[in-house]
């Protein structure tokens, strides 16, 4: 793997560039149909019963819940609606700005500010529950940024996390096929699958990820996602996303993790 770590700074430019999905969405960013048809794709690789077990939102009710890298809150609308009371945090405006115009179509409650996971605004043992989906792999310093949440959360607290999959299919199989077509790293596909100019992207094993969440216990670690692109570049979109699945908990390009703080 290359070993540039770029600033802050510029993994921030990348993304106010970049908001979440801005491309694939044909409707303003804030505005209901934009929320609806974001909701729909993203339902399509992450089913509602799946996102529900993943992130327990039924069990969080009256207790604090931060979301890292909130996007456009989807995750933290569903456990608001639950009745967390809930903080989100990005590291662009843009986000953050989209974010509430979730919550003001939801008619619900929140707490948003712009920040990164590597300096979180917010006193010690402060959370029952933070989330972090596909954040640390982004981030300059992933160990810092581990260890801020660990610092927020409260004794007993639920971290639910994931990063990119060293040994997904898309990492060792499709990556391989578009290195040699294209004539780039794997590195820099990591990079790509986020966009062109995006300064920062890692992939973990599971050992790794374990590592990296030392100081937590109770570690599940399982992947998910495959979809045919992954598996062969020029001729898997074609294929239905169920032929894949039975494969998705091994070889999937997201690895997720959940833990506690002792």
């Amino acid at each position: 793997m290359e070993h540039h770590v770029p600033s802050i700074e510029s993994v921030r430019a990348f993304w106010e560039s970049n908001p979440l999905c801005a491309t694939a969405v044909p409707y303003e960013p804030g505005t209901a149909e934009f929320f609806a048809y974001y909701d729909r794709l993203r339902e399509a690789n992450e089913s509602p019963a799946f996102s529900l077990a993943l992130h327990e939102y039924d069990q969080f009710s009256g207790k604090k819940v931060l979301d890292i890298g909130c996007g456009n809150a989807y995750v933290l609308s569903r456990y608001a609606k639950e009745g967390a009371d809930v903080y989100g945090i990005d590291i662009t405006s843009t986000a953050i700005q989209v974010s509430r115009k979730r919550f003001e179509h939801m008619n619900l409650t929140g707490h948003f500010q712009q920040a990164n996971l590597q300096e979180l605004p917010f006193p010690s043992e402060t959370f029952d529950c933070v989330s972090c989906m596909g954040v640390a792999h982004h981030t300059p310093d992933p160990e810092k940024g581990v260890r801020e949440i660990h610092r927020v959360l409260k004794p007993g607290g639920r971290l639910i996390f994931m990063v990119y999959h060293r040994n997904s299919v898309l990492y060792r199989a499709g990556f391989l096929v578009q290195g040699l077509l294209q004539g780039k790293s794997k590195q820099r596909l990591v990079n790509e699958v986020d966009g062109a100019s995006n300064p920062k992207g890692d992939v973990y094993s599971r050992a790794e990820l374990r590592v990296l969440l030392k100081d937590f216990v109770g570690h599940e670690i399982f992947s998910g996602l495959i979809q045919g692109w992954m598996v062969l570049p020029k001729v898997g979109r074609f294929l239905p996303s169920a032929f894949f699945r039975p494969l998705e908990r091994r070889w999937g390009w997201f690895l997720y993790a959940k833990a506690r703080k002792p």
